[in-house]
């Protein structure tokens, strides 16, 4: 087998040798100097452009190989953050298919930056067959044709891979109204907080509970704050700049509001409700017990819990593996605190897709279909904080059995975020990709030029509506 390696960037060489060179065609496609912002609000009309150059995959529809039989290499993206754990689910793999070679390639953390480089990947046609997804990316990606449809195969049950097995509510953050399915989820992530037992010990703070409050979760970061003397922040800002919405979606759920109204066909964040959630989330800014947003306009932050510079982090349970490996000192999660009584857990998954462009689909759906069984690739990652998709994985999974020391309540604290997750409904796909910056935009205002809270965000609401229109 031969050696691995992970790859910082993608390869921008061209792969078309099968292919006549008579036969290429040339595709012209405007380019502009776009900001990573505006590449993610762009990216309907520029930034994933496609290409149905030569190197366009062929229809797999109609290729019934055996398994066994199947040979060759397949490339899969992964977040930085989970490449580690997908080297040592693709060595496994090797290990029963020594056919196959699996590349695992580490991608960017950041949705503005991800997709970005998907751009550029795309127009050099060397997107890789697996793609990591989110139920916040996929109706970007799906509409700029980079996603695969995989309900016929689906249907089907293609080497034992089929939706049936899959919980609903996780499936359908990949699931368009026009039947299309193209992503799996991986795991049925939701919202924790992650806090340092340490230093919640060393400034007399009292540990979460079960059932504490938002406004108990900020009085603990104050406390830290200031016992401290600033040397410690107590905690890393959950609204950031909005690039993760299981972290602020929840809230403003809970204050009573929305982001949209698919009956009226309007956004509806800035309501009286909106402005109340949104005050919330901006309160460690404003009041300066947590994270700066200056520290966190160019860095998602992902360092400053593990390395003891913040107490508390808003965090997905997909993460709690990376943070076993990083954190140093006692730690432990504790499930979103509530809000007049509702929690504010979040949820989603992550998925994998396959590339629409992809050649190997045939070899890549037996990477899934290992993946996504109970003695596969779930197997392999029942230590890595992966609660399985699945209806049965959720209730009966090996995830629940004889759990890592670390973090002591990570089984409870889930049982109880997976019950109480709330998933974020889509939005309209053609204006989907211009939430997020229109979001970025309000906190900027309020946060870099003094603009009122209800006033940048009634713009921000305004500006999408009259999109819609």
């Amino acid at each position: 087998m031969r050696s691995r390696r992970h790859l910082l960037h993608f390869r921008e060489s061209v792969h078309c040798d099968r292919i006549p060179v008579q036969a290429k065609k040339v595709v012209t496609v405007a380019t502009s100097p776009l900001t990573p912002r505006r590449l993610v609000a762009g990216a309907g009309a520029v930034v994933l452009a496609i290409s149905l150059a030569a190197c366009s995959a062929s229809d797999p529809s109609s290729d019934d190989s055996d398994a066994s039989t199947l040979s060759g290499e397949i490339r899969v993206g992964m977040i930085a953050s989970l490449a580690p754990q997908f080297e040592r689910y693709a060595e496994e793999f090797e290990a029963d298919f020594p056919d196959i070679d699996v590349t695992v390639e580490a991608v960017a953390e950041s949705p503005a930056d991800y997709i970005q480089q998907l751009a550029t990947l795309n127009l050099s046609d060397s997107v890789p067959d697996v793609l990591f997804n989110t139920g916040g990316l996929n109706q970007t990606l799906d509409a700029n044709g980079l996603l695969w449809d995989m309900s016929e195969w689906l249907d089907e049950g293609r080497s034992g891979l089929d939706a049936a097995s899959f919980a609903p509510n996780f499936l359908g953050l990949f699931q368009g109204d026009d039947g299309r399915t193209t992503g799996l989820p991986v795991s049925a992530d939701s919202g924790v907080v992650t806090y340092n037992i340490a230093q919640f010990e060393e400034y007399g703070v009292p540990l979460p509970t079960e059932d504490w409050t938002y406004e108990e979760m900020y009085d603990a970061a104050r406390q830290i704050t200031e016992g401290s003397g600033g040397d410690v922040y107590g905690i890393v800002t959950p609204l950031a700049v909005a690039e993760t919405p299981f972290q602020w979606y929840p809230v403003l759920r809970a204050y009573g509001s929305e982001m949209y109204d698919a009956d009226a066909d309007e956004f509806v964040f800035a309501d009286a409700a909106g402005i109340e959630a949104w005050t919330t989330l901006l309160e460690p800014y404003t009041e300066e017990f947590g994270v700066p947003y200056s520290a966190l306009a160019n860095d998602p932050g992902k360092n400053l819990f593990p390395s003891e510079q913040a107490a508390m982090e808003v965090s997905s349970t997909a993460r709690i593996a990376a943070l076993r490996e990083q954190m140093q000192s006692d730690w432990d999660v504790a499930p979103m605190p509530l809000i007049d009584g509702v929690r504010t857990t979040g949820g989603g998954a992550y998925s994998l897709s396959l590339s629409e462009k992809s050649d190997k689909k045939d070899v890549a759906w037996e990477f899934l279909a290992w993946f996504y069984s109970v003695e596969g690739g779930f197997e392999v990652a029942k230590d890595d904080g992966i609660i399985p998709a699945t209806t049965d994985g959720i209730e009966n999974g090996t995830w629940q059995q004889d759990p890592p020391p670390v973090p002591a309540s990570f089984v409870p604290t889930v049982q109880t975020s997976i019950e109480d997750a709330i998933l974020q409904k889509p939005y309209p796909a053609d204006v989907a990709p211009e939430v997020l910056p229109a979001l970025q935009e309000a906190i900027q205002k309020v946060m870099l030029r003094d603009v009122a809270i209800d006033v940048a965000f009634t713009e921000a609401q305004d500006s999408l509506n009259a999109l819609l229109r």
